[in-house]
């Protein structure tokens, strides 16, 4: 390892070092350029982050010219200007939106609203991108910020009556919905051909299906539909056939159920519960401020609540929602500014009504998607680190340990604002496992990094690290439907203090078997390249522990080869990782017994957690027996990894179980 893994001339290896640092230049660019890229995306979308709403989906607003086209699933795949005959222009949309959001601030002021949902006190940002994913999807409308969308289809619903605001996940559903409304279409048309009262010229008979190919295409596309297309009945029909299919599409068919019931202003208004209670009980339930509105003086549930702040919060919520309909922006900023004061009056117990600087730090958290971009800074250590396995080079090697401490600063910022808002330790749903997985295993790579900063392991797990908390964190940012960012409530069952010990252990256990297949990789890579087989003599996290930071070198009697580095260091996190998920097996079971009244149910989740057990079991003793000891570790730490991956996946979001809130 004191030499470039592949000896050469000493001439080649000079022009080898230019290339690397060449290469290393423009990865670094390309993940510098992906920051802003992602940034852009996610402040400024195009088309690939954008839903393209409705008439947006076509240049022209208008009928096909001519002819009397019949109402079905086809002609309503093409955009109708009858639909919005009382609905504002886009081009007034996005000047009212320009207003609200940059010029006047106005979602900022709305940052300083609580609104209590689903059992939780949370921002009123963080709340309308909850509701906006339960609805679009990932899927930004206009390019416009959940907030604003939310408030739009509450108090100017018309603009939304055939607007693609539906996300629908998968494309297969999509595939057969855009056939049934394919299908009706050439239906109409040959109708239209044989009525010679409603018949259309060929020119327009070719700009009706272009409209409709075009619209059917944004929506395998993009994944949003107008909700007047899954009413049609012939899709109402197909819906309905694939709600029998509890296997493959209920599930998807039950969220797009869930997303027309909840686009319905009065739906959407009922969730708006922005009135803390008055009683000052942190139990009593919170209301909306159109019950305030509609209740009698003498309503005991407000008793609570002075008359004359009861009249000011009516008067300057009536302001707030007839502003907004009017696209009065002014008169909508006033409002707002109004709310904010008056309704941290109603109740000011931080117990009870989030202070400020919560609220606010909640919606910049989830307005900076969560701080899953901080796996840019983990790709960009890779580059260093990466260099200083290959050359060992010391510059390299405290470039790629700064670099790793910047991204594990990021995510210890991004895993304490998440506890603190949430106000629980993230472990209770995917996203918080994922990144706290990826959190523990950077922590614990810093620890064994300072462990064997003397032997020829050091930098390795750190690289590992990366590795596995660039992709955990990919996941995270690029797959917010699967991964869903949401805070919820934890589940009764979680409120125990096993919780914190058995799946924590878990969770770690998970992040250290893929930080071995990285380092697994590394040694496959190496003797992919003709390295010889070696492996390590030593005896792994034992021998670490029990040498303090002696030199790797005393684990053989001779100077440790590449493979052999490597090697030690998967033998280390797989030895660490195999404890680990015995122990939490078993406290696992313990919380079982306690929970369910029984240690062990064969339930999906606790089979596969045995079997990813029950793989390392064989790795220790197949490493005992056979000859190439490195090789055969390196093969089943990636099939250990591969099952435990299944186990996160496949388990929790195909197979329903015990766990599957888990």
């Amino acid at each position: 390892m004191g030499q470039p893994l592949l000896l050469v001339r000493r001439g080649q290896a000079r022009v080898r070092s230019l290339l690397i640092v060449a290469v290393a230049a423009t990865m670094t660019l390309a993940l510098l350029s992906g920051v802003r890229t992602a940034d852009a995306q996610a402040y400024e979308p195009d088309a690939s982050e954008t839903a393209p709403a409705g008439d947006a989906m076509v240049p022209e607003r208008s009928a096909v010219p001519g002819g009397v086209v019949p109402d079905s699933a086809a002609t309503r795949a093409m955009p109708s200007s009858a639909a919005h005959a009382h609905a504002p222009s886009q081009d007034e949309v996005d000047q009212f939106a320009d207003r609200i959001i940059e010029e006047l601030g106005t979602l900022e002021l709305l940052d300083q609203l609580a609104v209590f949902d689903r059992g939780r006190v949370v921002s009123f940002d963080s709340f309308a991108s909850s509701m906006m994913r339960f609805i679009s999807g990932p899927k930004r409308i206009d390019g416009h910020p959940p907030a604003f969308t939310y408030l739009d289809m509450t108090y100017r619903p018309e603009r939304y009556m055939d607007r693609a605001v539906i996300y629908v996940k998968k494309k297969v559903i999509r595939g057969r919905i855009a056939r049934v409304i394919e299908e009706a279409g050439r239906e109409q048309l040959q109708q239209l051909r044989t009525d010679p009262r409603r018949a259309l010229t060929p020119e327009q008979e070719a700009e009706f299906q272009r409209r409709v190919d075009e619209r059917l295409y944004r929506f395998m596309e993009y994944g949003v539909i107008s909700p007047v297309l899954l009413r049609d009945p012939a899709v109402a029909d197909l819906m309905d056939e694939m709600s029998r299919d509890l296997l493959r599409t209920a599930r998807a068919v039950e969220e797009i159920s869930g997303a027309m019931s909840l686009l319905n202003p009065e739906r959407l208004k009922s969730r708006l519960m922005l009135l803390p209670p008055p009683s000052g009980d942190y139990h009593d339930r919170w209301h909306t401020i159109d019950e305030l509105a509609a209740a009698s003086f003498d309503d005991p549930e407000y008793i609570g609540i002075p008359a004359e702040l009861r009249a000011d919060l009516t008067t300057a919520w009536r302001s707030f929602a007839t502003s907004w309909g009017r696209s009065d922006a002014d008169g909508v900023h006033r409002a707002a500014t109004r709310l904010a004061d008056l309704l941290h009056q109603v109740n000011e117990d931080p117990d009870i009504y989030p202070s400020t600087t919560r609220l606010e730090l909640e919606s910049w958290y989830f307005g900076n998607r969560h701080m899953t971009w901080v796996w840019l800074f983990y790709a960009v250590a890779l580059v260093p680190l990466t260099l200083f396995v290959a050359f060992r080079w010391p510059g390299a090697y405290w470039v790629g340990l700064g670099l790793f401490a910047v991204a594990v600063l990021g995510h210890t910022a991004a895993f304490a604002i998440r506890w603190y808002i949430s106000d629980r330790f993230p472990n209770s749903n995917m996203f918080e496992a994922v990144t706290t997985a990826a959190w523990m295993g950077s922590v614990g790579a810093i620890f064994l990094e300072l462990v064997a900063r003397k032997t020829a392991m050091k930098n390795l797990f750190a690289l590992a690290a990366s590795v596995s908390g660039a992709v955990a964190l990919m996941c995270a940012h690029f797959l917010p439907v699967s991964l869903t960012p949401a805070i919820s409530n934890r589940m009764p069952i979680l409120h125990d203090v096993w919780l914190y010990i058995h799946t924590n252990v878990i969770i770690f256990s998970y992040m250290l078997i893929a930080m071995a297949a990285a380092t697994s990789i590394g040694y496959l890579l190496l003797r992919l390249l003709g390295a010889k087989a070696d492996y390590a003599r030593g005896g792994g996290a034992g021998t670490l522990i029990g040498m303090g930071a002696a030199s790797m070198s005393e684990l053989s009697p001779r100077k440790p080869s590449a493979p052999a580095v490597l090697d030690g260091a998967t033998m280390i996190l797989l030895e660490l990782a195999f404890v680990l998920l015995w122990a939490g097996t078993i406290m696992g079971a313990i919380w079982a017994d306690h929970s369910w009244g029984r240690p062990w149910g064969w339930d999906p989740k606790e089979v596969f957690a045995l079997v990813s057990f029950l793989v390392f079991v064989i790795l220790v003793h197949v490493r005992l027996k056979t000859r190439d000891k490195g090789l055969w570790t390196a093969w089943l730490a990636l099939f250990g990894c591969g099952v435990m991956v299944f186990n996160w996946i496949v388990i929790n979001f195909i197979i329903s179980g015990l766990h599957s809130y888990a």
